[in-house]
């Protein structure tokens, strides 16, 4: 699924990492998900964080109903305008994180 956010984020350092693994494609595929479930939920955590509470629902309805749609980091720059940076700054950290736990497992 495409999301908002996807060009802030970028999946390839760690599509490469655990391309080392060699693992079955559905294996790798499995583990890229929950790698994308992860930063999901670090980014929209970043974001209700940064919106006020009485929008959080509005923006979630909105999100949910056009995921892909760039007029939500219009929105959201209504509220933080250095949302973009801060989307950033959280992904780049858990890939790391992420980066971290998968090299110790080799």
């Amino acid at each position: 699924m495409s999301v908002f956010y996807d060009h802030l984020v970028g999946l390839d350092d760690i599509h490469n990492e655990i391309l080392e693994f060699d693992l079955p494609t559905r294996q790798h595929y499995h583990l890229l998900q929950i790698v994308d479930s992860t930063l999901h939920h670090e980014i929209l955590n970043v974001i209700l964080l940064e919106i006020p509470v009485e929008v959080h629902e509005h923006f979630l309805v909105e999100f949910n109903n056009r995921p892909h749609d760039p007029a939500h980091l219009d929105y959201l720059k209504l509220f933080s305008p250095e949302i973009e940076d801060k989307i950033r700054s959280r992904a780049n950290l858990t890939k790391a994180k992420i980066i971290e736990e998968l090299q110790r497992q080799r």
